[in-house]
């Protein structure tokens, strides 16, 4: 019974050395594990830095077109005053056009009351020639 105590007790301490061992290899295990998590926090860590750094881009993108967007509505309220000086211009040269038409018929008109008056005369003078 001794001897077999004597195995048996053996036995258990080669065990309890397999278990330590086991234990030792799963305190290394958990050490590399957590290793691996501190990487991969520090990997999540600079993800972040750059998702930060490219919402603060994105921020300055959307100022800048709001800038963009309020320079068109600029340029368009500029266009549609250029616009209107332009029809205020053809309305104007609508008037000087009219005011040339009026003043090219009076001058037909003077023309020919001019050629008629020289003919008039002519025929007087003509006239007064032959009488004298």
């Amino acid at each position: 019974m001794r001897e077999r105590t004597i195995r048996i007790e053996e036995e258990l301490k080669h065990q309890r050395e397999l278990m330590a061992e086991g234990f030792k290899q799963m305190e290394k295990r958990f050490e590399q594990v957590d290793k691996r998590f501190e990487q991969i926090d520090k990997r999540f860590e600079l993800v972040e830095k750059r998702l930060d750094l490219m919402e603060k881009r994105l921020e300055q993108v959307d100022k800048r077109l709001d800038l963009l967007e309020q320079r068109l509505d600029l340029m368009e309220n500029r266009f549609e005053q250029v616009d209107k000086r332009f029809e205020q211009i053809d309305k104007r040269f609508e008037q000087v056009d009219k005011r040339f038409e009026q003043l090219t018929s009076r001058i037909d008109h003077f023309m020919v009351w001019s050629f008629a008056t020289t003919i008039t005369v002519g025929g007087l003078v003509i006239a007064l020639i032959k009488l004298i």
